[in-house]
C-alpha cells in the first residue's frame, strides 16, 4: 500500500486530475479491474464539481450519467455492465449476476436497502458510492467471487464486513481463508470524532473496541472504523496478512475525494469499483 500513502503520489493524482486510483493490493491480480474515484474528470458542476456519481444528488441525472459514462470509458467498460448500490447505512448483501446489469445507472433497479454487492460473473462491475464512509473490497481467487461493501459507522456497527463474508459463504462457497480484502479511502481516525453516545454503542456492540477509540478535545470521541473492520474480518476467519489497509483520509484530502464532513455535506460521491474481467 505504500505508493497509495505517500504524499507525492497523491500529489500527483491531483495535478493530473486522475479520475481514479487503483487499490494496490489488488494489483496481484490481473484478472480484476478495481479502483476508487477522485472529484476530477467529469461533467458536474458547482458543489458536485466534477465526478459526482450519486443520482441522489440535487445534480442533473444526465450529468451524473455522462460522468459513469467517463470512467465506464476510462476502463473500457459500458455503463450497461454495471451494477449499482441502493444504500441506507444498512448491512444488506445482495449477490448479482447478469439480469442485473445496468441497474441503478441505466435503467430501474429490481432491489432496494442494498448496501453490498456480491457476484461471480465475469464482465460485470459492482459500483458502490462514498463520501467519507468505508470501502471494502472482497476477492477469493480460488471460486473466483468478488464483493464490495460500503460500510459508515452504522454499517460498521451492523458489522457488514462479517455479513459480507457470510454471503460469500452461503452464495459461493467461498472459505474465508482463500479472501483477499482490502480498504479504499475513506475518513481516518484523524478526523472521525463522535458523540460518547455512538462511541458507546460500539463498545456495548463489540466488547473489544474500545482498542479502536480514543478521546478527542471536549465530550467527543475518536473511532478508527477501518481497525474496528479489520479485526471483525479477522473474527471471521480472514487470514491477517490477506487483509490491505488504507489510510488515506478523505476529508485530509477533500480536494480529491469528496467529503461529507470535509464540505459541510455540500459535495457529490464517489465510488468503489470492482470487476472480473471478463
Amino acid at each position: 500500500m505504500g505508493k497509495v500513502l505517500d504524499d507525492s503520489f497523491l500529489a500527483a493524482v491531483k495535478s493530473n486530475r486522475l479520475t481514479y486510483i487503483g487499490i494496490p493490493s489488488l494489483n496481484d491480480f490481473p484478472e480484476l479491474v478495481h479502483g476508487f474515484t477522485t472529484r476530477f474528470g467529469g461533467v458536474s458542476q458547482g458543489d458536485f464539481s466534477t465526478l459526482n456519481l450519486n443520482f441522489n444528488r440535487p445534480d442533473p441525472a444526465e450529468n451524473v450519467r455522462e460522468n459513469y459514462k467517463i470512467i465506464g470509458e476510462k476502463l473500457g467498460v459500458s455503463v450497461h455492465d454495471m451494477v449499482l448500490s441502493h444504500q441506507v447505512h444498512c448491512k444488506n448483501v445482495l449477490p448479482v449476476n447478469r439480469s442485473h446489469a445496468g441497474m441503478g445507472i441505466v435503467r430501474d433497479r429490481s432491489y432496494n436497502d442494498i448496501d453490498g454487492l456480491a457476484t461471480d460473473q465475469a464482465g460485470l462491475m459492482l459500483v458502490t458510492l462514498y463520501a467519507d464512509c468505508v470501502p471494502v473490497y472482497f476477492y477469493d481467487p480460488v471460486n473466483r467471487v468478488i464483493a464490495v461493501a460500503h460500510s459508515g459507522w452504522k454499517g460498521t456497527l451492523l458489522n457488514i464486513a462479517a455479513e459480507t463474508l457470510r454471503v460469500l459463504k452461503d452464495f459461493y462457497c467461498c472459505n474465508p481463508v482463500n479472501i483477499h480484502a482490502a480498504f479504499g479511502p475513506h475518513i481516518g481516525a484523524c478526523c472521525f470524532d463522535v458523540d460518547i453516545d455512538v462511541a458507546d454503542l460500539f463498545t456495548s456492540t463489540f466488547e473489544w473496541a474500545g482498542d479502536y477509540i480514543s478521546k478527542a478535545p471536549g465530550d467527543k470521541r475518536i473511532i478508527d472504523l477501518e481497525g474496528i473492520i479489520t479485526k471483525n474480518l479477522v473474527i471471521s476467519g480472514v487470514p491477517e496478512e490477506n487483509i490491505s489497509g488504507c489510510r488515506i483520509c478523505t476529508k485530509c484530502h477533500r480536494d480529491i475525494f469528496f467529503s461529507h464532513r470535509g464540505s459541510g455535506g455540500k459535495c457529490g460521491t464517489g465510488a468503489a469499483f470492482l470487476m472480473i474481467r471478463g
